[in-house]
């Protein structure tokens, strides 16, 4: 499918607007307090920075990613500067701040690729403020990212080096199958009843078991992450009669409670549906986490760490998947995943062959083209001077990937949704699945990645893929 840019223009206008206020910020927080002064100071630079590069480097899509940045965590600050007194000065940031933002959704709107297949750009200001959140989320991405650098990269390229010939030597590059296993059956799990927000739920916990083969790169290093090895999930069950499961994955950097109850809301699948849900933790994810934030080392250039991380997010979601037949005599089990989690759903449905439907929304479908696009430059030079490129590491991600698979759920029980301008997953993504699952459903709503929330189309998605894998029945809405 084919990609169009606009041309960058020679200045971005909004780029004088976005400047002005984080000059003004910076001005004005020497009459705040001290606290406050510092805590506005990042976004105030922010602004400051890439306001200055809208109009003096047009086209570097990172610009407006920081402007969207420094106006929300500007803006972060202004009801403790209200508190503090200065409610007129609050109210007038708060409105300029209102509009810089808007001003990096024009942009990034502008710079947003034209896909073949996929609906129009609108470029009205409902569309910049969608768009600015997945801005200011990419913003973020960036900032906690630790890309590997100097002789990090040459130790993953020499890991892909070997990667490669163990592939070769194995004979697996013809049977992508053998990297997933069939995983022992789980029979048993630790669980724990919780309490959050006035809902009550089970935190199970089992003991994943997932070990690679010692002879493949970066193994050893894997099996060091203590808390990965202990599988976690979220569960909702009705009493009574055996009912369908909604396996549900999460996206990245989430794996909690608070925030995936907030995607998959037992409101509306448990409660209004009727359905069970188990809402499983990803592998480097929430309670397994290796460093202080969550998901830190799935995405971020470690090529052999995401990997193992993906081929044990499918054994783990294996695992629970044998503990909902086998213990909980699930009569039918759909699977619902967002963004990365879309990526493991769409994976899953290659793999298994019981599922009842499958939902990937927001769907990362070809990870190397994804890292390629939001990896920092200084680092794509630096692998691309090893030898790492593009279509080098999309052919070690083969055995990773859902576009690999033929899918085992009849495509009518598949469903894609899908933002017509995510900035995080573009509209070539979700695409490539719909080919790839000929006669699936694509549903595509007027948002961005982080918007998804409440849309019509992607509510319509979900119901009817449900109800074509008789998890719901015909009257549910």
């Amino acid at each position: 499918m084919s990609m169009l840019w606009k041309q960058p223009r020679k200045a971005y206008w909004e780029g004088a607007l976005i400047c002005l206020l984080g000059v003004l910020a910076l001005l004005d927080s020497r009459h705040w307090p001290l606290v406050l002064s510092l805590l506005a100071l990042p976004g105030a630079l922010a602004l400051i920075a890439s306001g200055f590069g809208l109009l003096l480097w047009p086209g570097d899509p990172r610009l407006p990613q920081y402007a969207a940045w420094g106006a929300i965590m500007t803006a972060l600050v202004m009801p403790f500067l209200a508190l503090a007194g200065h409610g007129s000065e609050a109210l007038l940031f708060l409105a300029g701040l209102g509009a810089s933002y808007l001003a990096a959704g024009r942009v990034s709107l502008h710079l947003f690729p034209r896909v073949e297949g996929a609906p129009a750009v609108p470029e009205h200001l409902r569309a910049a403020a969608h768009i600015g959140t997945d801005e200011f989320l990419l913003a973020w991405f960036k900032l906690l990212a630790k890309p590997p650098r100097n002789d990090a990269v040459s130790r993953i390229q020499g890991e892909l080096e070997s990667w490669e010939k163990w592939l070769t030597t194995k004979r697996l590059r013809s049977k992508l199958h053998r990297l997933h296993p069939e995983p022992p059956r789980l029979l048993k799990v630790d669980s724990q009843d919780r309490r959050l927000m006035g809902r009550d739920f089970r935190h199970i916990r089992f003991a994943s078991e997932y070990a690679p083969e010692p002879e493949m790169p970066g193994s050893r290093r894997w099996m060091s992450f203590e808390a990965n090895r202990t599988a976690h999930a979220w569960i909702l069950e009705h009493s009574g009669a055996a009912r369908p499961w909604l396996l549900c994955i999460h996206g990245y950097r989430m794996g909690t409670p608070l925030i995936d109850f907030r995607v998959f809301s037992p409101d509306f699948f448990h409660d209004r549906l009727g359905l069970n849900l188990a809402c499983m933790v990803l592998p480097l994810h929430g309670p397994r986490r290796r460093g202080l934030v969550s998901g830190d080392g799935y995405l971020e250039g470690e090529v052999m760490d995401f990997i193992h991380a993906e081929c044990q997010a499918q054994w783990d979601l294996r695992r629970l998947l044998s503990w909902l037949r086998l213990v909980k005599h699930a009569p039918r089990i759909g699977v619902y995943g967002v963004s990365l989690g879309g990526y493991n759903a769409a994976l899953l449905a290659g793999l298994d062959d019981e599922l009842a439907c499958a939902v990937a929304g927001i769907p990362v479908t070809d990870m190397a083209a994804v890292q390629w696009r939001h990896f920092p430059a200084p680092e794509i030079a630096m692998l691309e001077q090893q030898g790492v490129d593009r279509n080098r590491l999309a052919a070690a991600y083969a055995g990773v990937s859902p576009l690999q698979f033929t899918p085992l759920t009849a495509t009518g029980q598949l469903g894609i949704f899908a933002g017509a301008m995510d900035s995080l997953v573009w509209p070539d993504q979700p695409l490539a699945l719909h080919q790839h699952w000929q006669g699936s459903r694509l549903s595509w709503y007027e948002g961005a990645h982080l918007t998804f929330y409440g849309q019509s189309a992607v509510k319509r998605c979900i119901v009817d893929t449900l109800r074509a894998g008789e998890l719901i029945d015909a009257t549910a809405n």
